[in-house]
C-alpha cells in the first residue's frame, strides 16, 4: 500500500511539472514552449536532442476551407490546439531533427481532412502542430508519445493521447478526451466535458461561481486534485474508491456531506459532495489519493 502510495505522487508531482513548465521528453529529446500556451507560431518551441538545442522549421499546412479537421501527430510529437476568431482552421508543423539527421525525410501531408506527419524509424525528428481553430469547430485530435494541449478552444472536440498528458483551459463546448500512462488536466471552461485518464493523474480547476453544463472527470490508478472558488455554487461531487486517503481542506469542506462505507468486493469507497446547486462537477478516481483545496 505504501509502494503504490507513494508510486501515485511520484507521478502526480512529475506530470504536474510537465504540465506547469511545458516540458516534455520522450527518450534522447526534450520538446518546451517560452509562451504560456497563447502563441501560435513555432517560434516559441524549443527543442534539444540529447541535451543540445536545434533549429524548429516553421511548414504552413494547406487546409483550405474544410468544415472539420482531423490532427494525428505520430510518436514523435505532440499537438497544440489555440481558439482563434478565423473563419477557418490554420496548422502549423513544427519540425526539428537531430545534427546528421536528414530533414527531407520528415513529411506532413493532408489527405482528406486528415493531418498527418512521417519520418524515419528512428526517434531523431519531430513534428508538432499548432492548429488554429473557429469557433464551432470541429476537431479531432490524437498523439501517440507526445502531449495535446487545448486553450480557448469552442466547439465539439474528441481527444486522445497515449503516453503523453492532455491539458484544457478556457474551452467551452463538447469536449471528450482519453489518456492512457498520461496525465489530465483542465482549468475553466464550460460545457459538457468528459475527461478519462487510466494509469494517470488528474487535476481539476474551477473558476467563476458555476459550471454551465457538465463536467465528468475520472482516473484508473490516479491521484484527484480539485481546486475551486470559494462560494463556488454548483454541486460538485469526488469518489474515490480503493484505499488511498482523501483530504478535503477547502472552505467549503467544513460543511460537506461525506459517505464512507465499505465494499466487499471493491474496497473502500468514499464520496464528498460540495455546493448547493444540482451536481454539475463529477469527478472519481479507482486506486488513487483525492486532494480537495481553495483555488489560490
Amino acid at each position: 500500500m505504501r509502494r503504490s502510495l507513494f508510486l501515485a505522487s511520484a507521478f502526480l508531482l512529475v506530470s504536474a511539472t510537465v504540465l506547469a513548465h511545458g516540458v516534455h521528453r520522450q527518450g534522447n529529446r526534450s520538446i518546451s514552449f517560452d509562451d504560456e500556451g497563447a502563441t501560435a507560431g513555432c517560434s516559441a518551441m524549443r527543442v534539444k536532442f540529447d541535451g543540445d538545442r536545434v533549429p524548429v522549421v516553421t511548414e504552413n499546412v494547406p487546409v483550405g476551407s474544410l468544415r472539420s479537421l482531423r490532427v494525428r501527430s505520430d510518436r514523435n510529437g505532440g499537438v497544440r490546439v489555440i481558439g482563434s476568431g478565423g473563419s477557418g482552421y490554420s496548422v502549423r508543423a513544427c519540425k526539428a531533427v537531430a545534427p546528421a539527421t536528414d530533414a527531407s525525410q520528415v513529411r506532413v501531408s493532408v489527405n482528406g481532412d486528415e493531418v498527418s506527419a512521417s519520418g524515419p524509424e528512428n526517434d531523431d525528428w519531430v513534428v508538432y502542430f499548432i492548429v488554429e481553430t473557429p469557433r464551432n469547430a470541429t476537431l479531432d485530435v490524437s498523439s501517440t508519445n507526445g502531449p495535446i494541449g487545448v486553450s480557448a478552444f469552442n466547439g465539439t472536440l474528441t481527444a486522445r493521447a497515449k503516453n503523453g498528458p492532455f491539458s484544457v483551459k478556457d474551452s467551452s463546448g463538447t469536449i471528450t478526451a482519453s489518456t492512457v500512462n498520461g496525465p489530465i488536466s483542465i482549468a475553466g471552461g464550460s460545457g459538457n466535458v468528459k475527461l478519462t485518464a487510466t494509469n494517470g493523474p488528474l487535476s481539476v480547476k474551477l473558476d467563476g461561481s458555476f459550471w454551465d453544463g457538465d463536467l465528468s472527470a475520472s482516473t484508473q490508478n490516479g491521484p484527484v486534485s480539485l481546486k475551486l472558488p470559494r462560494g463556488y455554487r454548483s454541486g460538485v461531487v469526488v469518489e474515490s474508491l480503493g484505499h488511498g486517503p482523501v483530504s478535503c481542506r477547502a472552505e467549503r469542506c467544513a460543511e460537506t456531506r461525506v459517505r464512507d462505507w465499505r465494499d466487499d468486493d471493491d474496497g473502500r469507497l468514499r464520496r464528498i459532495e460540495l455546493g448547493s446547486g444540482p451536481a454539475a462537477v463529477h469527478l472519481s478516481t479507482v486506486n488513487g489519493p483525492v486532494s480537495v483545496k481553495d483555488l489560490d
